[in-house]
């Protein structure tokens, strides 16, 4: 072997493990600076457990009316890596906590969507109980994506307004053993903005509707929430009615759900249905509605619908072609304008209780005049 051979063999032997040596350097160090983003945000995750007490801790302080402290510790939270679920809520809470931290609802009107102009019912949804945010916003996205009711001409607000001040809600309400809340400074409040139907969520309490205001408990699901919702355009109970609610209710005038039929009657009007494409005598059937009254109630489905079981979420069709005509008939419709009137009536207050009768006014005149165009 010459000597230029062997002179090329040492420096190979000496040059490659020379260059794997700081090839692996330089890879290593890549590998971490490539990593370095990855240990961060592993460094700034919080496990769910941890992350669900303190956003229980944030809640606490703001039922304690420590509402600072409690949206700094939803700030704090805000800023952790969480899953999507805990983040979303987390933000949730947190711009509520500070926005009415800084301004009680000043640019509440900046922040309120506008809605489409066929909307003949628009919903804003209202609490005074933080924990209620969840459930309200639940509801929306829920109805939002709800195929069953897409064609009604019913809107919801996108924002929640959330007063844990100035709104206060008893599962006793006036000892009438239902769900309601302290209205007047929400009236003062509510002046400058364009709904015409509220639901209230509160902490506990019995499910009802008066006029054009809903009221719902913490425990109450969205298939309550649309049973109510259809009370906001005259559909009635289909289980049984109190003795003292079925004396009202049952001799008055027919829902768009139920026809009645006097004890003096021979037979049932049937034309109701007819008008709603119902043809056949055979699809009226007895409801439980006023089984504690004379009267005989009737509906157009041999099944459990909405209106009596809210848990089967069964709408029939024909029940849908009642409810959107029922919409475009607003003056069978109270809005939330008349409970503020009432409100102020009972206290001698006429200048607002007029505003509000004004605010009706231009309610049933603009439903009006939309319904002129079509």
């Amino acid at each position: 072997m010459t000597a230029i051979a062997k002179w090329g063999i040492v420096l190979f032997c000496v040059l490659v493990p020379a260059w794997l040596v700081v090839n692996h350097y330089f890879l290593d160090i890549a590998s971490v600076s490539e990593n370095v983003p990855f240990s961060n945000e592993l460094s700034n995750q919080v496990p769910n457990k941890v992350a669900e007490q303190q956003l229980a801790h944030g809640l606490a302080l703001w039922r304690d009316k420590k509402y600072q402290q409690s949206a700094q510790v939803f700030s704090s939270l805000g800023a952790k890596t969480l899953n999507v679920e805990l983040r979303s809520l987390t933000r949730l809470y947190q711009y509520h906590a500070n926005a009415f931290n800084k301004n009680h609802h000043s640019d509440f009107m900046l922040q309120l969507s506008i809605l489409p102009d066929d909307c003949k019912q628009k919903l804003l949804f209202v609490t005074p109980d933080i924990g209620s945010l969840q459930q309200a916003e639940y509801f929306r996205a829920r109805f939002a994506q709800d195929p069953r009711l897409s064609s009604l001409s019913i809107c919801i607000y996108d924002v929640t307004w959330f007063d844990p001040v100035d709104l206060a809600c008893n599962e006793n309400w006036q000892q009438s053993g239902r769900l309601g809340c302290q209205l007047k400074s929400l009236a003062e409040k509510l002046k400058s903005v364009p709904f015409t139907h509220l639901v209230m969520f509160a902490d506990k309490g019995k499910a009802n509707v008066h006029n054009g205001i809903m009221f719902l408990d913490r425990q109450d699901t969205y298939d309550v929430f649309i049973h109510e919702l259809a009370h906001f355009s005259g559909f009635i109970d289909e289980y049984p009615l109190s003795q003292g609610l079925a004396k009202r209710v049952c001799a008055g005038v027919d829902a768009p759900n139920i026809v009645f039929k006097q004890a003096q009657q021979l037979n049932v009007d049937r034309q109701y249905w007819q008008s709603l494409g119902l043809q056949n005598s055979a699809h009226i059937f007895a409801a439980r509605t006023c089984d504690n009254h004379t009267t005989q109630a009737f509906k157009a489905s041999n099944q459990l619908t909405f209106m009596e079981y809210h848990d089967t979420a069964y709408i029939p069709a024909h029940y849908l072609i009642a409810w959107q005509r029922q919409l475009q008939n607003t003056p069978n419709q109270p809005s939330a304008h008349v409970n503020f009137a009432q409100l102020y009536e009972q206290s001698n207050n006429l200048s607002e209780s007029q505003f509000w009768r004004a605010r009706y006014q231009q309610y049933l005149s603009s439903a009006a005049n939309s319904n002129t165009s079509l």
